[in-house]
């Protein structure tokens, strides 16, 4: 079994504690204006983030917390896929 560079948690990471820190905007009044982070998160999640903005009319919470997981996992799933193509690369 091959052992992960650490590499590979640096994308989720940022995922995550950028929707963390979109979410303390939204619930203290006075940092409302990093609210705004939660808009560029869907973007960037955006083959993930469909799904979000369908079920956001009507289950903004639970679109919420898909972003968040979903999210967090697809960066992961990215993280994972790099490395394996740097491995395969640097392997020639």
């Amino acid at each position: 079994m091959e052992r992960r560079s650490k590499w590979v948690y640096l994308l989720p990471a940022i995922h995550l504690s950028a929707c963390l820190v979109s979410m303390i905007g939204y619930l203290v009044p006075k940092l409302q204006y990093l609210g705004i982070v939660w808009v560029f998160v869907m973007l960037a999640d955006l083959p993930i983030s469909a799904l979000a903005y369908a079920l956001a009319w009507n289950h903004s919470t639970l679109a919420g917390i898909w972003v968040v997981v979903a999210g967090t996992w697809w960066w992961y799933a990215i993280g994972i896929t790099v490395a394996k193509l740097f491995r395969k690369v640097s392997a020639r």
